[in-house]
């Protein structure tokens, strides 16, 4: 019933969870949804510098640190599907968790407010330090996430189906498409039996 303690846990981990409106919590769950933000950014900045002072912990990153221009998205893709893809998909479209849980869709989301997702690991997310993951694969990331769902980056898949790919996307197509076909044939025979009897 009580919150974590905030000790330790960095100015970057108060500007996540207060700029993308996880906190102040609306109520108890299993996950915090992001929603519109309560707290001016300078609100936050105040905010974030009063839980640092508690403890060290990751401070807020400069834009020099998520940044993603001259990034390599290729890298970034294949880090993105090594680390990530498990829990928010592979284009970043979010997934169902256990026990009410979710990962968060990733379009649209601010490039500072991924790298501090990274940095902290907020609720069921593994954190990334820079020991773990350096700052240029983080921009890399950001960089993959920031092409696959630019309006400019290409889907010949038609309907995506949360970006599931074409075999899934196909067996999905040909169970419906069959299950249809034989649903019509059924129908027919039905049809022809009964005009037969009378």
């Amino acid at each position: 019933s009580d919150g974590p303690s905030l000790v330790g846990v960095g100015a970057a981990a108060v500007d996540f969870q207060v700029r993308t409106g996880r906190m102040p919590l609306q109520q108890q769950g299993a996950q915090a949804p992001s929603k519109k933000a309560m707290y001016s950014q300078a609100e936050t900045d105040q905010l974030a510098a009063y839980i640092a002072s508690l403890g060290a912990g990751p401070s807020v990153p400069t834009k020099g640190q998520y940044n993603p221009d001259g990034a390599d998205i290729a890298k970034g893709g294949e880090l993105f599907r090594t680390n990530c893809a498990q829990c928010h998909n592979f284009t970043g479209k979010g997934g169902a968790l256990s026990n009410g849980k979710f990962a968060p869709s990733l379009e649209g989301v601010e490039p500072k407010h991924i790298y501090e997702a990274m940095q902290t690991g907020p609720q069921n997310m593994p954190s990334f330090p820079d020991t773990t993951m350096p700052e240029k694969n983080k921009k890399d990331i950001i960089a993959y996430l920031g092409a696959v769902n630019s309006d400019k980056s290409e889907n010949p898949g038609g309907l995506e189906l949360g970006g599931l790919g074409p075999v899934s996307e196909g067996l999905f197509a040909w169970i419906f498409g069959l299950g249809a076909l034989i649903a019509v044939a059924i129908w027919v025979a039905a049809r022809t039996a009964k005009a037969k009897k009378s």
